[in-house]
């Protein structure tokens, strides 16, 4: 009997760990598909597929060899860099997300100010402007994110890297700081738009600071999946009651 019973709960338990482990691989699977979805937008060592903003008293943008970062050094105002041939590209302009990792360097304003497009037009996702520490959505019903009701304020350490997410989706906003989901606004019906001045020179997707020293690594842009833009249609819903 003993003999008989042992292979019989060798087999009951491989069963259960395959079992579990096919129950593991579908997030696996999603996770790596959506790595490999994701299109790389800066090489990490030149400048290839971006060009400098037109702004009056830029400062220099060069690639940190030490660090493999993109530096975008203190300008007079602001000193910046965009991506060239978006459309040529086809880069998506809406249910898409945007990933980088930031850090001021030198300077006391916005270290990154993202310009993304959404549809036909596009607008800003600040972080520590106005005097170092507001970030939200420029601009949303003609008001900056110093106006609206993304604004948000925090404080962040010189010299430190900051995972940052932008989610745009039909009708709806989402920027997290880290894990921290700093922007989620419904933009159903309202105006998005650029703040008037030379910051429009960083459309359609650029990257920008006021009076700063940053860098910038790891700049991703991926189509949404299904799940994420049911997700955030589920928001857009609820919203409504």
């Amino acid at each position: 009997m003993k003999m008989k019973t042992f292979p019989i709960v060798l087999l009951a338990l491989f069963s259960l760990l395959n079992l579990f482990a096919e129950g593991q691989n579908p997030a696996q699977k999603s996770k790596k598909e959506s790595q490999k979805k994701s299109v790389s937008l800066f090489d990490g060592k030149t400048l290839k597929g971006w060009k400098l903003c037109n702004y009056a008293g830029i400062g220099e943008v060069k690639v940190n060899p030490e660090t493999g970062a993109l530096r975008v050094t203190r300008g007079e105002i602001l000193s910046g860099i965009r991506i060239d041939n978006f459309d040529k590209r086809k880069l998506p302009k809406v249910n898409y997300e945007l990933s980088l990792e930031a850090r001021r360097v030198e300077g006391e304003d916005f270290f990154c100010c993202l310009t993304f497009p959404y549809k036909k037009t596009h607008a800003s996702f600040v972080l520590g402007g106005w005097g170092g520490s507001v970030c939200g959505i420029s601009s949303i019903d003609f008001m900056d994110a110093m106006e609206n009701s993304t604004m948000t304020v925090r404080d962040f350490d010189q010299g430190k890297w900051y995972n940052l997410r932008l989610l745009v989706t039909d009708n709806r906003f989402q920027a997290f700081v880290g894990e921290k989901k700093i922007v989620n606004v419904g933009i159903k019906g309202r105006k998005i738009g650029m703040r008037f001045g030379e910051i429009e020179e960083s459309v359609p997707l650029g990257l920008s600071t006021f009076r700063t020293t940053a860098e910038y690594r790891n700049i991703k842009i991926r189509h949404l999946e299904d799940a994420e833009i049911g997700a955030a249609k589920k928001l857009d819903d609820e919203d409504e009651f």
